[in-house]
């Protein structure tokens, strides 16, 4: 069975052309561009298809846009595949796309929002003194540290996105960005840019966060129809802490993008789609866990893939091939921490027996194991691991399965 997840783009995802298809064979995607276009008093169809990469690219436009693209390919989705996603999560901007299609915020109500925070995000450095920069090959300990020793108070600088593996951005006063970067660069770091209009996800955007929370106050949140992830916390909203405190956090504490995806994945999700009208989520999402699989729709021939129901299940069972057979090697190998060698022995020497059997069939020529069989597989994994009290992180493994 699949679990699916449905992922929103930020900024950095925006293109010329972007939702031209949509548009072309869906109503729904007029509807919402006309909605959208009336919300914030000016043509955004005609940015997106005709408007150019400058104008699009700038933080008030791109906001709007990229969220009435997200949210016309998730109507899309509903109408032509119509699975109920298990977990929403965007990636900063994208957050606000995942609110809109868990009915928390409506559409309307959604793109006034982000248009005024890309307002207040373009003008909280006015005289260009901050900007972001991704960095790769690196470990993250090693970079908070070095970001830590150059940053100061009237020069902050941090790790704004935790990406992926090695693959982070860092935010902060361009004197001490460019500290940070010589110092790295002597570890055999890898940089570049980010043509933004300002240091976001760092303490810069502290006088920006305060006037957005006027603005998150002036709006209705109703309840999430799906759990949502929070980039602030990597884990789903708790019902006792507000939107607006989530939002108004994130405007300055960095996107823990990575851990967000691992959630995903010790949680049960099988299956990951960006809602997009690039590949940037699906592409972090293979340098992140390769225990899911990952699709994008971004234009409507992409639906021939994600409605291939049987080809979607093939993919999803040769990761759990792959998976069971790793599983099965920390399972015969993994150290025992049960004290009670009666019991066991009792529990474990059967099921040592049948995992041998699966083994067998595994390297059978010809012989290819069913889904039931894999489940029991991975059920067997998991029983020998609980009887060896493996700790909950080393279970975390199967819990994705």
């Amino acid at each position: 069975m699949s679990n699916v997840a449905l992922l929103f783009p930020g900024q950095g995802s925006q293109v010329v052309g972007m939702g031209r298809d949509f548009w072309n064979n869906f109503d729904v995607a007029k509807k919402l561009f006309e909605e959208a276009s009336d919300a914030i008093s000016f043509d955004l169809r005609k940015l997106c298809f005709e408007g150019s990469l400058n104008d699009l690219t700038m933080t008030m436009n791109a906001q709007p846009a990229l969220l009435t693209v997200s949210v016309i390919a998730y109507q899309v989705y509903m109408q032509e595949i119509g699975m109920g996603p298990t977990y929403l999560a965007g990636h900063s901007l994208g957050e606000y796309s995942a609110l809109v299609c868990a009915g928390v915020l409506s559409f309307h109500d959604a793109i006034k929002l982000v248009r005024q925070r890309g307002i207040i995000m373009h003008n909280a450095d006015p005289h260009q003194q901050g900007t972001m920069v991704a960095i790769s090959h690196i470990q993250l300990d090693t970079l908070q540290n070095i970001c830590e020793e150059v940053s100061t108070k009237k020069h902050p600088a941090c790790v704004a996105c935790m990406n992926a593996d090695q693959q982070f951005v860092i935010s902060g006063h361009r004197h001490s960005i460019q500290e940070i970067i010589k110092r790295t660069e002597s570890l055999g770091t890898k940089h570049s840019y980010i043509n933004v209009s300002g240091p976001y996800h760092s303490p810069m955007m502290q006088t920006a966060a305060e006037q957005f929370k006027v603005e998150l106050d002036r709006y209705q949140y109703a309840h999430a129809k799906y759990p949502i992830i929070s980039n602030v916390t990597a884990a789903p909203y708790e019902c006792d802490r507000s939107v607006v405190d989530y939002l108004n956090m994130q405007m300055t504490m960095p996107v823990r993008w990575s851990e967000s995806m691992l959630y995903l994945v010790e949680n049960g999700v099988t299956e990951v789609i960006e809602l997009g009208s690039k590949h940037v989520l699906v592409s972090l999402m293979s340098k992140i866990t390769k225990r899911t699989v990952p699709y994008s729709l971004g234009q409507p021939s992409d639906l021939l893939m994600l409605t291939n129901t049987q080809e979607r299940k093939n993919k999803r069972l040769t990761i759990r091939k792959k998976l069971l057979s790793e599983l099965m090697v920390t399972a015969l190998i993994s150290r025992n921490y049960n004290q009670d060698s009666i019991a066991y022995t009792q529990t474990v020497e059967p099921l040592f027996h049948q995992l041998q059997r699966v083994k067998e069939q595994i390297h059978k020529n010809g012989y290819e194991l069913s889904e039931e069989e894999i489940n029991d597989a991975l059920q067997v994994c998991h029983s020998i691991l609980t009887a060896k009290q493996i700790s909950i992180d080393e279970t975390a493994l199967i819990n994705a399965i």
